[in-house]
């Protein structure tokens, strides 16, 4: 069966996402820019700052052997797309005191020069939810919502990159989160 999106609750325990969260943080944070080849940052669309994780860094090396695992599973179950490489992992945090959001975008370059597109982007809830308010990730245009309990800590949402998605605004706390996009030779 193929669908629109799919998640796995809790594929990273509770444990593994704080680590992920204490490693990260040590990683010197930037603004984000809007656009595959942007070098300005859109305040009025996206507020976070991001920090990316290697899989040279041996100390992520791990996460990104179960992006991998994952990804074989879900990619085969619901959206059977060609996917060769996921680059890096981009480690993001939304505080309130920013009101941290991310207007609706598609994470696909349909224009980009490289000869891949993204085809799968990955959502990993390092957060617990009780840290947190606000911060609702919506995917738009499909045909049944996330459920209640996507939001819990170590759950994992996959969809395709060219679906149109968002991040409503942090109101109170700090959410983190860990995405990965997997790509594959442009669609046709």
């Amino acid at each position: 069966m193929k669908g629109e999106w799919c998640y796995w609750k809790n594929y990273f325990s509770d444990s593994e996402c704080d680590d992920i969260i204490n490693k990260a943080i040590k990683i010197a944070p930037i603004n984000p820019t809007v656009g595959e080849e942007s070098k300005i940052a859109d305040p009025k669309v996206r507020r976070s700052k991001i920090r990316w994780l290697s899989e040279n860094d041996p100390q992520f090396k791990n996460i990104f052997n179960k992006f991998w695992e994952l990804q074989i599973r879900m990619n085969r179950d619901f959206f059977g797309f060609h996917v060769q490489n996921l680059p890096s992992l981009q480690f993001t945090e939304y505080d309130w005191e920013d009101q941290g959001e991310y207007k609706s975008h598609q994470d696909i370059f349909w224009c980009s020069r490289k000869p891949t597109h993204r085809k799968i982007s990955m959502i990993v809830q390092l957060s617990d939810p009780k840290e947190y308010e606000g911060g609702r990730l919506v995917l738009e245009k499909t045909a049944h919502p996330l459920p209640e309990d996507a939001v819990e800590q170590g759950t994992v949402i996959a969809f395709p990159s060219f679906i149109y998605h968002r991040l409503e605004p942090v109101t109170k706390g700090r959410r983190y989160s860990l995405v990965g996009w997997f790509e594959g030779p442009k669609f046709q």
